[in-house]
């Protein structure tokens, strides 16, 4: 399909009705490679599983964030994608000419797809680091929520009613340790996506902010937390954007997209 219409289709229900149908149909519970043909993960090979990874197949997924992602990359760029899901964010900063991609991903059904990731991509420099990110170093309970997209930490307050999810102890590393201790080298370009603890990621990492003024791209997961991260990103020398296409879903859902970038980078 071209790609002009694959995220569109779903806005014609007939259109949309039939593709449901066939994905079910003939593509439901099959494993394959892919390499994305279109969009801002163009050139990379997602190991997939249908129907959850349908967005990465056609390369459409979170499309109008991911693009802007793209677009802030510089080549030779150092990124960061904290909450790394399948891998799907890793891949497009990748495509957009960074240098090195470190991702975080602590649910071990996840860091699955992207040891598979980095397999697939020889020719990227995509590093998985087999951890949470927090505002210390410790060990933390994770809460595996229904969606495999989606696990929290036990202190996150992100849908705090969600108390029958698997339990699991993960590492939670500290972003300012990691990079004072020369483990890793200091971010151009951060992507947070973390179910609500990303007030803790952002404390975790307040000298790290100072001394490279990365770009900053994340989700936060409810009006307080947007709010409490405005604040504290403001109060850093950053200027901040809410930059949801569809403001009053975002608002119905109480989670934003944010953009934020320091007053003094270019």
């Amino acid at each position: 399909m071209p790609w002009t219409f694959r995220d569109r289709i779903k806005h014609f229900p007939g259109l949309a009705h039939l593709q449901r149908f066939l994905v079910t149909s003939f593509l439901n519970g099959k494993e394959f490679e892919h390499v994305v043909d279109a969009g801002p993960a163009a050139g990379i090979k997602f190991h997939i599983q249908m129907p959850e990874d349908k967005g990465i197949w056609t390369g459409t997924y979170e499309v109008d964030f991911a693009t802007r992602v793209s677009n802030a990359v510089k080549p030779g760029d150092v990124a960061y994608d904290i909450g790394g899901w399948h891998g799907f964010f890793s891949g497009v900063l990748a495509a957009a000419g960074t240098a090195q991609v470190h991702v975080f991903e602590p649910l071990p059904d996840n860091i699955k797809y992207i040891k598979r990731l980095v397999t697939l991509n020889p020719d990227h420099e995509i590093t998985l680091h087999e951890c949470a990110v927090g505002a210390l170093d410790e060990t933390l309970d994770l809460v595996v929520m229904p969606q495999t997209s989606m696990a929290k930490l036990g202190t996150s307050p992100f849908q705090a009613d969600t108390t029958t999810g698997d339990r699991i102890s993960v590492p939670v590393r500290c972003l300012d340790n990691m990079v004072t201790r020369g483990g890793i080298a200091p971010p151009d370009i951060m992507k947070i996506d973390v179910e609500g603890a990303e007030i803790l990621v952002l404390k975790g990492c307040l000298d790290t902010l100072r001394l490279a003024k990365p770009v900053i791209f994340a989700e936060m997961h409810s009006s307080a937390l947007l709010a409490e991260g405005t604040s504290l990103l403001e109060s850093e020398g950053y200027v901040v954007h809410v930059i949801d296409k569809n403001l009053a879903a975002a608002k119905d859902l109480d989670v934003f997209q944010i953009h934020a970038q320091h007053r003094g980078s270019s």
